[in-house]
């Protein structure tokens, strides 16, 4: 009998614990400090990327996987009449969706790909992932669990705040004006993602004030969805205890269904976001 299954990129920052339960195959991306090149996840942890990200005088990078290595892990997982649902972070941040699609085109023709451009980063691919896993536990058919997906996709919410946009500005992931005002007088802005790439939202003065604005943006989407729960994760790059903050305070929202995913940002996403970010994504269920 034929399966469905899910594979994502490490820029969707699933934890192991989540990709084990549901089966979802993770290819990394890799990331370089100068000469010295590490697969994310198997070559270099979180914790020792943010202390070179923070000691080293070298501005990291990311490479998306190469077609043949998602051709490699869909070989892998899937056998002949088998469907892969390939679910990635933004086209327009990563080259990594355009190497899922023609890695599809590499393999033998009774295995279809489905390749998601989920135009979120972090865990708000991650969380696409999980929905299309779950799905397919729950025992749907194709067709609905890809427009479940596609529902998702189109009612994720994306907010986040960075201790500094210096990472963005120099990755080219934000223009040197929006940059600005975030050097100036502690401002602390509010970020979103509009159409998969990274947008001003909000100027808050000092972090603690901008994460209790993450907090009453997800009472402002419940204006939205009046009669709906929301599934909500947290990812954070090494600020462990103010996502546990955040996350306390939000779970005595009586709209959030269940307890709250926190995930740690790794090295594909944290090369432009730097150390301290705090993201917030919800959607509707």
């Amino acid at each position: 009998m034929s399966k469905i299954h899910v594979v994502t990129d490490s820029g969707s920052d699933l934890p192991l614990e989540v990709q084990k339960r549901l089966g979802i195959r993770v290819v990394p991306l890799t990331v370089q400090f100068a000469d010295e090149i590490f697969k994310d996840g198997e070559e270099i942890s979180t914790t020792q990327f943010y202390e070179r990200l923070q000691t080293s005088g070298v501005m990291p990078s990311t490479c998306q996987p190469s077609p043949a290595d998602f051709a490699r892990v869909f070989e892998e997982v899937a056998e002949p009449g088998d469907t892969i649902i390939s679910v990635h972070i933004s086209s327009k941040m990563s080259g990594t969706y355009q190497s899922s699609v023609l890695a599809s085109t590499m393999l033998d023709s009774s295995i279809t790909v489905h390749n998601i451009d989920t135009k979120a980063a972090s865990l708000g691919a991650g969380m696409v992932a999980i929905v299309a896993a779950e799905a397919i536990q729950a025992g749907l058919e194709l067709d609905e669990v890809l427009a479940t997906v596609q529902n998702t996709i189109e009612q994720l919410a994306v907010y986040f705040v960075v201790d500094t946009l210096e990472y963005l500005k120099k990755n080219g992931r934000i223009a040197l004006a929006a940059a600005l005002f975030g050097t100036l007088l502690n401002i602390k802005p509010v970020l979103t993602l509009d159409d998969g790439q990274v947008a001003p939202f909000e100027k808050i003065r000092g972090k603690s004030k901008a994460l209790k604005r993450l907090q009453e943006l997800l009472g402002e989407m419940k204006e939205a969805y009046p009669d709906q729960k929301f599934r909500v994760g947290i990812s954070h790059s090494n600020s462990l205890e103010e996502a546990n903050s955040l996350a306390k305070r939000l779970q005595e929202h009586p709209e959030v269904d269940g307890e709250i995913l926190i995930s740690f940002i790794g090295p594909t996403i944290g090369v432009h976001t730097g150390p301290g970010t705090i993201a917030l994504f919800a959607y509707p269920i």
